[in-house]
């Protein structure tokens, strides 16, 4: 925790170099909506001139890139911060205005910043399924924001999904995020991707889940681009579905095999303890 790392650094002598690398790792590991406050509080314990703000801003578009960040762009609509989008440190791609924009990865504002290039050969299978991967995330995906993003180069179609919800008055806060890659050979496409998901839970405790799915790559066959976006966003949802149920399953199974392995849940003696102060009165009185 931060209160061990603030023991830590004044009962030894740390190197510069030694509390800009906790510093660091802290900020990588913030959980979903909570950079900003962690920055906050590790600042409290790293001077500035360790962690400068030239530093702070690179950490912060690490983390974004990581994360897949989901940001709100000049015209209201939302994008994903993702290394399929990346131009330079600060310019990224819109795919559904084929526009780029700026962004200040600590503050998280954004600028327009011009059009994006002339599409390449795979633009109308990447319009598609951009076309496709929205109307998905709009049915079923309730947090806010979130974004959904296609992506073509060098050959291969990304495709990004992040949604993220945040209620911090009420100590909780998560993330979902999913990244596909697509390439296709003739009438033939190989989708294979990974699904990262982050809750974080810290009312009177500190409880969070971090979980990754590699998702093995999967043939689909198809004859026109917009059959193939139909059978991509298909599957995504298949396999998006299954993971939610599976962690909805373990979840509601946990008393009996999770904590189950951990501990018994009665006593040596297969009696529950009676907690009714009657029936221990009386016990005390017949021993008596």
């Amino acid at each position: 925790s931060l209160n061990f790392v603030i023991n830590s650094m004044s009962e030894e002598e740390l190197t510069n170099e030694e509390k800009l690398h906790i510093a660091q790792h802290f900020l990588l590991s913030s959980p979903p909506g909570q950079f900003t406050e962690i920055l906050a509080d590790v600042r409290k314990i790293v001077s500035d001139e360790i962690l400068t703000d030239s530093i702070a801003n690179g950490i912060a578009r690490t983390y974004n890139l990581k994360n897949s960040k989901v940001i709100t762009l000049p015209d209201g609509n939302t994008s994903t911060i993702s290394d399929a989008a990346e131009i330079d440190s600060t310019q990224y791609v819109d795919p559904v205005n084929a526009s780029v924009f700026t962004v200040d990865h600590l503050l998280l504002t954004t600028a327009s910043s011009g059009t994006t290039d002339s599409p390449g050969p795979l633009e109308e299978k990447r319009a598609n399924l951009q076309v496709e991967i929205g109307k998905y995330v709009k049915a079923f995906y309730i947090a806010e924001p979130c974004a959904a993003s296609a992506f073509a180069k060098d050959d291969k179609i990304t495709l990004v999904i992040t949604g993220e919800k945040s209620n911090l008055k009420n100590f909780w806060s998560g993330r979902w995020n999913s990244i596909w890659s697509l390439t296709c050979d003739n009438s033939i496409a190989t989708l294979s991707g990974e699904i990262k998901i982050h809750v974080h839970y810290f009312e009177d405790g500190n409880l969070q889940l971090l979980t990754t799915q590699r998702c093995e790559p999967v043939e689909i066959s198809f004859t026109s681009d917009g059959q193939l976006a139909g059978k991509v966003v298909e599957q995504i949802k298949s396999v998006e579905t299954a993971v939610q149920t599976g962690l909805e399953e373990m979840y509601n199974g946990m008393n009996i095999e999770t904590f189950k392995a951990m501990r018994r849940i009665m006593p040596i003696t297969r009696t529950k303890m009676e907690w009714n102060i009657n029936s221990v009165r009386m016990v005390r009185q017949v021993r008596k």
